[in-house]
C-alpha cells in the first residue's frame, strides 16, 4: 500500500433539519437525494456514527473507512505501534441555513463519571462564509447563574441572557466544553472538534418535529464564567504575503497556512504522527518530490505519518488557505 502520498478522504454526509446547499454549490460536495437537506459534511470520521473513507488509485485502499485502515496500518498513519480503538479527532463542514440548536457540550470528566459511552467534546470553528446578518451565540452573559437559566429557559427567552455577536468569514472561534452556543443561520465553518457526538440542547427554536432536549445534562456541565469573544481570532482575507498561525490546546493543534496569490510555500505538513489538511480558501495544489495533489475549496486530506516526501504549497491566483491539524494525544 502506498502511504507517501496524502491520502485524499470521502466524507460522510449528515442530513439536519437546519441544513441547506452550501456543500453542495460552494464546497461541491456529490449530494445524494435526501427527504431534508443536508448540514453536515464529515470530512475526517472515525466515528461510529459516520465513518469517512479513503479515496485512493491504490485497490487496497480505496473505499476502506479511515479508522480501518488507521488499525490496520498504525506504523504508517500514526506512527506508532497499536492505534487507538478510535482517532481522537473529528473534522466536519457545517451549513447552516437556519438556526441551530442553543447547545452545550460536555467534557471527558463528566464523561467518564457518569460511565457516557461517547467522549467529551472541545472545538473550534474557523468561518468560511457569514451572510451579512450572520451571528454567532456563545456564552452566557457576565453574572448568569444557573437559576437565572432556568428561569429564562421556563420563560421561553433564553436568547435575552445569551452573549450574541456579528461573523466575519476568517473569523476562528474556540468552543471549550461546557460553553452554551449556537451557530446561526448563513455561517458556513469548518469544524474541529474533539471524535464525539454528544450534545446537550437547551433550545431548538420551537422546530417541529420537535428533538429531544437535556436541561439537566447541560446545567451540569455549563462553565457560566466562561468567555468566548476574548479568544476570537479574526484572519480576514488571504494577504499580500504568507503567513501562519496556530491555536493549541490539550487535544489538537491547528495552524492557519496562507499562501499569497501565484506564490509557493515550503512547509512543514508532515508530522510524525500524521495531519490532517483542510482547504478554507482559495485553491492551488500540494506538491511532493515526485507528485502534485490538486487542493480544491473544501477539499480533505490526511497526510500519514510515514509521509517523507519535502512538501510545498503553491497557491493559484485567487492565494490559499489551509488549515493543518494534529492531535496532541497520539
Amino acid at each position: 500500500m502506498n502511504f507517501q502520498t496524502p491520502i485524499r478522504l470521502q466524507p460522510h454526509l449528515s442530513p439536519r433539519p437546519w441544513g441547506g446547499t452550501k456543500l453542495q454549490t460552494v464546497l461541491h460536495k456529490n449530494l445524494p437525494p435526501s427527504p431534508q437537506p443536508f448540514g453536515e459534511s464529515w470530512e475526517l470520521s472515525d466515528h461510529p456514527d459516520g465513518p469517512s473513507r479513503i479515496i485512493s488509485a491504490d485497490r487496497d485502499l480505496n473505499g476502506r473507512t479511515f479508522g480501518e485502515v488507521l488499525r490496520s496500518h498504525p506504523r504508517e498513519m500514526i506512527g506508532r505501534e497499536h492505534a487507538p480503538a478510535r482517532y481522537p479527532l473529528r473534522v466536519k463542514y457545517i451549513d447552516a441555513a437556519d438556526d441551530l440548536s442553543i447547545q452545550v457540550h460536555p467534557g471527558d470528566d463528566w464523561c467518564r463519571a457518569h460511565n457516557h459511552e461517547d467522549r467529551g467534546k472541545s472545538e473550534s470553528w474557523y468561518v468560511m462564509h457569514a451572510d451579512p446578518q450572520a451571528t454567532i451565540i456563545a456564552g452566557y452573559r457576565p453574572g448568569t447563574t444557573e437559576a437565572a437559566a432556568r428561569h429564562a429557559i421556563a420563560r421561553n427567552n433564553l436568547r435575552d441572557i445569551l452573549q450574541e455577536w456579528r461573523l466575519e468569514a476568517g473569523d476562528f472561534i474556540p468552543l471549550p466544553p461546557g460553553t452554551v452556543h449556537a451557530m446561526m443561520a448563513g455561517t458556513l465553518v469548518c469544524e474541529i472538534q474533539q471524535s464525539s457526538n454528544t450534545t446537550f440542547r437547551l433550545y431548538d427554536w420551537d422546530r417541529r418535529p420537535a428533538r429531544a432536549l437535556h436541561i439537566e445534562e447541560s446545567m451540569h456541565v455549563t462553565d457560566w464564567d466562561r468567555d468566548v469573544r476574548a479568544s476570537v481570532e479574526k484572519f480576514g482575507g488571504i494577504g499580500s504575503g504568507n503567513s501562519s498561525s496556530t491555536f493549541e490546546n490539550e487535544f489538537f493543534s491547528i495552524t492557519r497556512h496562507d499562501v499569497a496569490a501565484s506564490q509557493d510555500a515550503h512547509l512543514p505538513l508532515a508530522h510524525e504522527t500524521g495531519a490532517i489538511i483542510n482547504v478554507v480558501g482559495g485553491c492551488g495544489k500540494l506538491r511532493g518530490a515526485r507528485w502534485s495533489e490538486p487542493l480544491g475549496l473544501g477539499d480533505t486530506f490526511y497526510l500519514p505519518a510515514s509521509l517523507s516526501s519535502p512538501l510545498a504549497l503553491q497557491a493559484n491566483a485567487t492565494g490559499l488557505r489551509i488549515l493543518r491539524t494534529i492531535s496532541r494525544e497520539l
